[in-house]
This record gives structure tokens, C-alpha cells and sequence, in this order.
């Protein structure tokens, strides 16, 4: 777990001050760098400035306890949450620690604690422990877990200075001294060794440290899923038909299927645009041909839409004899390999963007075929990506509901758009 462990302290000389930290890494130069002490002081210090505890995973992490973070930024962080959870988060009830947030720095569990010292003022020492994240959702996740085991590192520490406590004021009532006298010569505060009597106090608070954060490693993983991987998780539906498929981001190499500029040099460039828009909005085209291969065009066409259909029955071969509706776009072959169009409809005065989009892109001569062709593959999943958003929206909400109304003008769809979004959400997001 990314995180910092800390116990601290409240000083007679200097305050609220960090004593003792443990933390992860995986670089040896933590277990060798000296620790940098501002103030000399016997309460003030733990380990000494030479002297690091560390502890080894297999999988290579090193928990490393020392008297300071070898970093300044997280130093002065320290500092700050040992000022902090000394004098004002403070949990009074005694059911757990305090969490507070610092978007800037990080974000920190204390737990303030009191030891009986018959040199201190009031005969008592705070003390607090504190743990300090970056990671906000994952410290209050994990608060429970190591707000227990922070009460019982809290409560073994109190008992062992009480042992020491009541020893010493068999010796001399120091309450009784002050009551009698008026007076106390505070002292310079002793160590948590001396307070406690133990000499492998500071061990056993890196055996807790390190459990601490081995603990919200294991209890709380982080894993990282890829797109497509989140969809499987959540919709396995929503993959079919999507970028996530194998082969649609690909661009077809079959030398059947026509580039774009030379079926647009084929047929004209009046009769591609409305062939273009037509595709892109699910007109039928019917081709009627005598000398070019009906299905090199068909193939040609193909390349605007976003999924390949087999057999799409919206753009076919003519066939002989066939009496077709107005509403049919047929594309025929006339005198001299030229090509003219029947359709009652017509162009708007606005086309569809991406009908617009795909247009410029023809005429970059920055542009080679290839590059031309999966530059508008990236479009087509951009507006194929829109139309299920869209689709979504309706379905849970109703095509007329504020929502799909807001949603829409989010991703930039003017009513000259509707056409082809309603057209693909019905042919390639069901």
C-alpha cells in the first residue's frame, strides 16, 4: 500500500512534532540515507538519524521504518499532520480515528492517545498516529481496518508507560510534589523507551507499521481495466458491434474493394456526394452497370459505413426487369463510362458533419489512400460511438426527455444530423 505510517508527538520544547515513520519502497537508498534532524532533543528523537529497520517482501517491496521521510515535500506533510492531530482533529469519543482530506498534499487517519509521564505537564503526553495517503476513496475504505488496529497499538503503548507511571510515583508522588510545593521544573521530555520502559518499543511499532500496510495492500487492491476490459465487466452486450470487436478498427486491403477518390473520379463527383449521403444515411442504392463491376462499387460504398455488413440489403445489384420506387437511389451506367443517378430526393442545404468531415478529408492532398481510409474509419467509430450514446438515452429515458435533448447538444448534433444518427442507431447498435 502507497502510503505513510507515522507516530508523533507533542514536545514540551518544540510541540507537535513526527517521531517515527514507516513507509514502502523499492529503492535500497531509503535503508541506507541518513534522516535529517532539526532538533536535538531526547523526546524528539527515536531511532537516531543512522539507525533504519526494514523488512523484506519476495515480491521485492522493502518496508522501511526511520526517524524521517527521506523527502522534504513529505516531511513538511508529516509535520503538518502531526500539528493537526495533536491540537485540533481530535476524536474525543474515542471510537476510532479522524480522517481529514488536503487535496494539494494527501489525505490522513489520525489517532490521538494520551501516556501517563510524571515528568510532563498534567503527568500526560499526547501522542498521535497518523497515516497518510494520496489516495482518498482507498483510505476510507480501509479507515475500519486500521482505525482497530491504531486502538490497539494505542492501548498496548498505554499500558506499558502505565507500569512505568506507577513504579516511578511509588518512588516519589509527583501529583503530591506539586500540590505541596506549587511548583514543577518541567524537564526536557524523555523518549518513548524511557516513558515506556521498552527498549524495542520503536521494533514493535515497526512490526505494527509494516502489518498496517501490508494489511490495506491485501484487503484493498487497485486494478487497473482497459476499456474494453470495464465494458466486459459491466456489459458484455455493449462490446457486439463496437471498436472493442476484433477487425473493426482495421481497414480493408481486398483489391475488389474500390479506393474512395477513385470511385469518386469513377462516377463524378455530383453523383459521389449523393451516393455519400445516401449510404450515410440508409437510402437504397440500387447500380445498374454494364462495364464496371457493380460489386467493386458496392464495395467502394462500403468504406463509409462503420461496420462491414455482409450483404447489406441497402446498396445491391440491379436487377433485370425490376420496377424500383422513386425513393430509390439508382446509380446507372450510361454512354462512355459515365454515370448519372435517379432519386427524388435531394441534397440539403446543410449535410450531415460527418458527411462534411469526410469530404475535407478527401480533399487533403496531405493525404495518401491508405491514410485517407483509416483516418475516416476514426471518424465513422466517433459518430458509431454518438449513436450508441444516444441510443442508450432514449432507451432509458425516452427520445423525448431533456436528457437526450441536453446529450445531444453535448456531442454538437444539429437536426441535419438526425437522419444519419437515427438511421445508424437502428442498423448498427441494436
Amino acid at each position: 500500500m502507497n502510503a505513510i505510517v507515522g507516530l508523533c508527538h507533542f514536545c514540551e520544547a518544540h510541540g507537535p512534532r513526527p517521531l517515527f515513520c514507516t513507509f514502502t519502497t523499492d529503492s535500497d537508498k531509503n535503508t541506507t540515507e541518513s534522516s535529517r534532524a532539526s532538533v536535538q532533543c531526547s523526546g524528539c528523537t527515536s531511532l537516531g538519524p543512522e539507525t533504519v529497520f526494514v523488512s523484506r517482501e519476495d515480491d521485492g517491496t522493502i518496508y522501511c521504518s526511520r526517524e524521517s521521510v527521506p523527502n522534504a515535500d513529505v516531511t513538511s506533510f508529516l509535520r503538518q499532520a502531526a500539528i493537526r492531530s495533536i491540537t485540533c482533529e481530535v476524536n474525543w469519543n474515542k471510537e476510532g480515528g479522524v480522517v481529514y482530506f488536503n487535496d494539494a498534499h494527501g489525505h490522513v487517519l489520525s489517532l490521538t492517545f494520551q501516556l501517563k509521564d510524571t515528568w510532563a505537564r498534567g503527568l500526560k503526553r499526547w501522542f498521535s498516529i497518523v497515516v497518510l495517503m494520496k489516495d482518498k476513496m482507498l483510505l476510507l475504505n480501509i479507515t475500519p481496518l486500521l482505525s482497530e488496529h491504531m486502538q490497539k497499538i494505542a492501548k498496548e503503548l498505554q499500558e506499558l508507560a502505565e507500569v512505568v507511571f506507577d513504579a516511578e510515583q511509588k518512588v516519589c508522588s509527583q501529583r503530591a510534589l506539586r500540590l505541596k510545593t506549587g511548583r514543577n521544573d518541567f524537564v526536557q521530555s524523555r523518549s518513548l523507551m524511557h516513558l515506556t520502559g521498552d527498549d524495542n518499543v520503536f521494533k514493535r511499532l515497526h512490526s505494527h507499521f509494516t502489518w498496517m500496510l501490508k494489511a490495506g495492500a491485501h484487503t484493498y487492491s487497485e486494478t487497473l481495466y482497459t476499456s474494453q476490459d470495464l465494458l466486459k465487466k459491466l456489459q458484455p452486450h455493449a462490446v457486439k458491434k463496437s471498436i472493442f470487436e476484433p477487425g473493426t478498427c482495421s481497414v480493408s486491403t481486398d483489391k475488389s474493394c474500390i479506393a474512395l477518390r477513385l470511385l469518386e473520379k469513377t462516377v463524378s463527383k455530383a453523383v459521389f456526394r449523393i451516393l455519400m449521403y445516401c449510404t450515410l444515411t440508409g437510402v437504397y442504392i440500387v447500380i445498374k452497370s454494364s462495364n464496371v463491376d457493380a460489386a467493386t462499387i458496392i464495395n467502394g460504398l462500403a468504406r463509409l459505413l462503420p461496420i462491414n455488413l455482409t450483404n447489406n440489403p441497402r446498396i445491391r445489384q440491379y436487377r433485370v426487369d425490376e420496377q424500383l420506387p422513386p425513393t430509390v437511389c439508382l446509380l446507372e451506367e450510361t454512354e462512355n463510362n459515365n454515370f448519372s443517378y435517379k432519386w427524388s430526393g435531394a441534397l440539403p442545404a446543410k449535410c450531415p458533419t460527418l458527411m462534411t468531415r469526410i469530404e475535407n478529408s478527401m480533399n487533403n492532398e496531405k493525404f495518401n489512400d491508405d491514410v485517407l481510409h483509416q483516418h475516416l474509419k476514426s471518424l465513422q467509430l466517433e459518430w458509431l460511438g454518438i449513436a450508441k450514446a444516444v441510443k442508450a438515452a432514449i432507451d432509458s429515458s425516452g427520445s423525448k426527455s431533456d436528457a437526450v435533448a441536453k446529450l445531444k447538444q453535448v456531442f454538437g448534433i444539429g437536426q441535419h444530423d438526425e437522419s444519419l444518427v437515427s438511421y445508424w442507431m437502428t442498423a448498427f447498435c441494436s
